[in-house]
């Protein structure tokens, strides 16, 4: 079976860290939810009022996950961004050659920001991803070589979950969970 972290921080956004999360589960990834909070709370309030108590907080962490997913939201990327523990867990899931994702002003702030993206394409909310060298603008961005799934933000957050759990089952897998969304 497949498993996920989802990095939920307070200003996560609501439908990007909890869209993807779900459609993970949908198609039988294991999905933990990780707390990415400075006191150590598993209860994290997102973007939009949304209340998630996760599974563990990040510093709990050890994986190895098949992916690694942080959501958008500005205040959520930020903290993502400056949180140690997730650093080097994306590093460690970087050099062992398995996926990280994410969407919205993540790829900018918490993945180019860490040196992560590299020479892949990529997408993110137009103005949080500037620095992104091959930034493609497209709903999401697939690099199946580097391991890296991106996506531009709220509106796309069912594609960005499709889009990463196309790359983790299996094709029929995925087509169950597709058809199954009315998508």
């Amino acid at each position: 079976m497949a498993t996920a972290l989802v990095a939920f921080a307070n200003g996560s956004e609501d439908m990007e860290a909890t869209a993807v999360a779900s459609i993970l589960a949908r198609g039988g990834v294991e999905v933990t939810r990780a707390a990415v909070t400075p006191d150590g709370s598993k209860e994290v309030v997102l973007s939009h009022g949304m209340h998630v108590t996760c599974e563990k907080h990040i510093k709990d962490c050890t994986g190895p996950y098949d992916m690694i997913v942080v959501p958008g939201g500005l205040e959520g990327s930020k903290t993502c961004g400056a949180c140690p523990a997730l650093e080097k867990l994306l590093k460690e899931q970087k050099a062992a050659g398995r996926y990280i994702a994410a969407i919205c002003a993540a790829p900018g702030f918490v993945l180019e920001k860490h040196g992560l993206i590299g020479d892949a394409p990529a997408t993110g909310y137009p103005g949080c991803s500037d620095n992104i060298k091959n930034y493609t603008g497209d709903r999401t961005t697939t690099d199946k070589d580097a391991k890296i799934v991106t996506g531009k933000g709220p509106a796309l957050a069912i594609d960005f979950g499709l889009a990463c759990l196309e790359v983790l089952v299996p094709a029929e897998t995925f087509a169950q969970v597709k058809a199954g969304m009315l998508y």
